[in-house]
């Protein structure tokens, strides 16, 4: 049976909308923390209308800003603890987590089965997932421009959707998950060399903190 991208329930995952990353490499936790207090002073004005609601909602927002970007910080150290050597690497952009796949450890050329050396590899996302619940998860697959834009589509699709049911397999909750493909349209370099289209073709693990 054909799976859509759409709403998964036990055995799939929910329609990704839309993610915009941001490629800085910001100190960590002190992001979070300028982010939490930019929020809680904007929420303490809106309802305290004052300076001091300003004050006090900017001191408690930079307070769980700072803590979210403290455990961001934490579960970043986990997951190159975890993935040394599996060829996946973690990018902490300051407000999201990006567990990079690349094709060449995760899937055979145009396949969408995840290579089974490489599901031990899944097996420890999953774990530091469920040892940090207070996230979203959208897993995003990309490839390189060799081929129509509907087979690169639909395979991005597909190794997407390959990931995120592993996930699921592994104990994380279908609630947290949602998938999508890009195809060829966000390449991460140029795809004029063997080496630049071997970079494209990846499936990234976005991990937004909500809490």
């Amino acid at each position: 049976m054909k799976i859509k991208t759409g709403f998964l329930t036990v055995a799939a995952v929910v329609a990704l909308t839309g993610c915009t990353y941001n490629d800085g490499a910001p100190n960590r936790p002190v992001t979070g923390a300028v982010i939490g207090g930019a929020t809680g002073a904007a929420i303490g004005n809106a309802i305290g209308d004052d300076t001091k609601a300003t004050v006090i909602g900017g001191a408690i927002g930079a307070a769980v800003g700072g803590a979210i970007g403290a455990n961001m910080a934490r579960q970043e150290r986990e997951l190159n603890q975890q993935l040394a050597g599996s060829g996946a690497t973690i990018t902490n952009t300051g407000s999201q987590l990006r567990v990079i796949l690349p094709e060449g450890v995760t899937f055979a050329t145009g396949s969408a089965t995840v290579a089974a050396g490489f599901r031990p590899s899944l097996r420890e996302v999953a774990r530091s997932l469920k040892s940090h619940p207070n996230s979203t998860v959208r897993v995003v697959g990309h490839t390189d421009n060799v081929g129509s834009a509907a087979y690169n589509q639909q395979l991005s699709e597909d190794r997407a959707l390959a990931v995120a049911r592993i996930l699921i397999r592994d104990g994380v909750s279908s609630s947290r998950i949602t998938y999508s493909g890009r195809g060829y349209y966000e390449p991460i370099t140029s795809n004029a060399t063997v080496s630049g289209r071997a970079q494209n073709r990846r499936v990234e693990v976005v991990i937004t903190p909500t809490n």
